[in-house]
């Protein structure tokens, strides 16, 4: 199923985590999200905070079924958090990992350059001057004990990836500046999502809602959103309760609660 890392010689430095939280770590696996819900599916004896982490990965993938490329010396990891006990909240933590996912990048170490501009993309993504540097994928998975929980994936282009054209260009935390290693990244971001993932249990979401508005498009800003039926486009007006996108569009008012933002912030792209 998993290919280990081949002797402690060879292993990566291990992150500082949070208490009780544990990393699996591998050479390559298909997909670290696929590899942790079979270890919930198989073995069950789980708990949050439980990490698969892999060098690369041979069939990775983002929201929609996308091909997520995974060359060396990126961060490919999955971590297993306890679904809320009403499911309904579940797509809430989409929206915790993203704004943990932007504090890392925030705090990771620059050298001889100012604070790029990193923002938050609707649902799951993370943009450095408006280019995709990282992405999140959430997936709902169940133990034999009939337990809930969620995996969060997450990819972090640490150095420069090639990519088909795309509505948002692929970018590198090297490219801004940000020269880190895996174990580092895994550390401040394991660290920051350990404390905004108790924020949301103790606070709820709205924290969490308002924190990502402070990172997101501005209110007014020209959006576009992929939808089965086409592309639906108006001015940003925020994020509904649940998360939902809210579009002021020539025709009223639009509550989305999935697609593709194809563009914002003043971006002219046709695709994704």
């Amino acid at each position: 199923m998993t290919q280990a890392w081949f002797t402690a010689a060879h292993a990566p430095p291990e992150p500082h985590l949070p208490p009780d939280w544990r990393v699996m770590a591998f050479d390559s696996l298909d997909s670290t999200n696929a590899a942790l819900k079979r270890i919930v599916e198989q073995e069950g004896d789980v708990h949050e905070g439980l990490m698969v982490w892999a060098a690369t990965q041979t069939a990775g993938k983002g929201r929609a079924g996308r091909v997520w490329q995974s060359p060396r010396g990126n961060v490919y990891v999955s971590i297993l958090v306890a679904a809320p006990e009403v499911v309904s909240h579940a797509p809430e933590l989409g929206f915790v990992a993203a704004v943990a996912l932007r504090e890392t990048i925030v705090e990771l170490p620059r050298h001889n350059a100012g604070e790029p501009k990193i923002s938050c993309k609707w649902p799951n993504d993370v943009l450095i001057e408006g280019e995709k540097v990282a992405g999140i994928l959430p997936e709902m998975v169940s133990d034999d004990s009939g337990r809930t929980w969620i995996v969060l994936g997450f990819g972090i282009n640490l150095q420069a990836v090639v990519l088909d054209p795309s509505a948002y260009p692929p970018t590198a935390l090297s490219l801004h500046g940000i020269d880190t290693a895996p174990p580092h990244v895994l550390t401040v971001l394991t660290r920051s999502l350990h404390k905004w993932l108790h924020r949301w249990r103790t606070s709820g979401f709205d924290v969490i809602r308002k924190h990502w508005m402070t990172c997101g498009p501005d209110i007014g800003a020209n959006v576009a959103v992929g939808l089965p039926e086409g592309a639906v486009s108006g001015a940003f007006l925020g994020l509904d309760d649940d998360g939902a996108l809210l579009l002021d569009t020539r025709k009223g008012h639009r509550r989305i609660v999935a697609g593709d933002v194809l563009f914002g912030d003043g971006a002219h792209v046709t695709g994704d």
